[in-house]
């Protein structure tokens, strides 16, 4: 098995004046076709037309163009995977995601050998330039995407340049790929609806003012739970604070600081083990005793979450059978095929809500 982990891109860089190599960009650009065209025509993959395979064969050879010493390399290796990530606090779950996409792969006869590939991205416009350069140039096969957020430049990648896209998102949140909820095939998530469920068990037990302290205000699973807690049908308005933070210190300072409000929230959901133990030690360090002056809930189980006391209320999820689940997705693109609209043969990747010791009712 192997799982490859790189490291901020530097794409974007120009070569030096009078040294510039013919791109399949320029050759797209001369024969009025787009860049998927000219890669599925110099490959000799299927899906164009052989009038438009000689064209832009012809095209070409006029302009001087040759494949990349690089590129020629990877046709002689096995054909690879992608998983993005944007941000190194997104790299953990990404990396556990390609383990389990690998592991999955292996276990398929009909799947040649493949490698996987985790790329972190300093943001999503660098994100979307490594995966439109990284499959012009033939890099890899098929890309895995994480974290997508509302007008992601990585979503326009599939109608644009054909990118062979697997997005790991909500089906709820799959209209900011461009079309309505429901209608997109190829999204990957977990079943169970956790969020939807630790927001309503919030509700029953009565909290109103909820914050939410996270090092990314577009994650998913952030996401889900405030829309969950805004939009459930109880009629009982909930207040929902949302604070970002970007480091341990700052998930410290932040922490003590809501908690020292007059009108501090009842609830707290943390979004990992850094924002949990800065709430846990805030609330001590404030004589707040965990459940009954406030509960504490978190996004993402953990042994630290077993292990501290009271043990924490979290949403269990294995992103590792995410990408098992995504395996059926990316097998097809390997093959140069599209991808299935139906998931049928997909392992199950669930989330749950784990009711332990650190959440109670809001105290009269």
């Amino acid at each position: 098995m192997c799982v490859i982990v790189t490291t901020f891109s530097r794409i974007g860089t120009s070569p030096a004046p009078g040294s510039r190599r013919i791109t399949i960009t320029d050759v797209a650009r001369t024969a009025g076709v787009s860049i998927a065209v000219v890669s599925y025509a110099l490959n000799g993959r299927p899906g164009v037309s052989d009038r438009t395979r000689r064209h832009v064969l012809r095209t070409a050879a006029d302009l001087g163009w040759r494949p990349s010493a690089a590129a020629r390399s990877l046709r002689s290796v096995p054909r690879s995977v992608s998983v993005q990530a944007v941000g190194v606090a997104a790299a953990a779950r990404t990396t556990a995601v390609a383990l389990g996409l690998r592991a999955a792969l292996d276990d398929a006869e009909a799947t040649p050998a493949t490698d996987v590939v985790v790329d972190v991205a300093p943001d999503h416009d660098v994100g979307a330039r490594d995966l439109e350069h990284a499959w012009t140039e033939r890099r890899h096969g098929a890309f895995v995407v994480t974290g997508l957020h509302r007008d992601d430049p990585r979503t326009r990648l599939v109608a644009d340049h054909g990118v062979p896209l697997v997005p790991l998102v909500p089906q709820q949140r799959g209209g900011m790929l461009g079309t309505a909820p429901g209608s997109v095939p190829g999204l990957v998530w977990f079943s169970g609806d956790a969020e939807e469920r630790a927001a309503r068990y919030l509700r029953e037990l009565g909290h109103r003012r909820v914050a939410l302290l996270v090092q990314d205000g577009h994650d998913d699973p952030s996401r889900l739970l405030l829309d969950a807690l805004a939009g459930a049908g109880d009629g009982a308005h909930v207040v929902t604070e949302e604070i970002v933070y970007r480091t341990e210190e700052d998930a410290a300072a932040r922490a003590a600081r809501l908690l020292a409000t007059a009108n501090r929230p009842t609830a707290v959901v943390a979004d990992g083990d850094v924002a949990l133990l800065a709430v846990l030690e805030a609330a001590r360090q404030r004589g707040l005793e965990v459940p009954w002056d406030l509960s504490v809930l978190a996004l993402e189980d953990s042994p630290a979450c077993r292990l501290v006391h009271p043990p924490a209320t979290a949403v269990a999820r294995s992103w590792a059978e995410l990408g098992a689940a995504a395996a059926v997705l990316v097998r097809p693109l390997l093959g140069g095929q599209p991808p299935r609209d139906d998931d049928d043969d997909a392992p199950a990747a669930a989330a749950r809500l784990v009711i332990r010791g650190s959440t109670a009712p809001v105290p009269a």
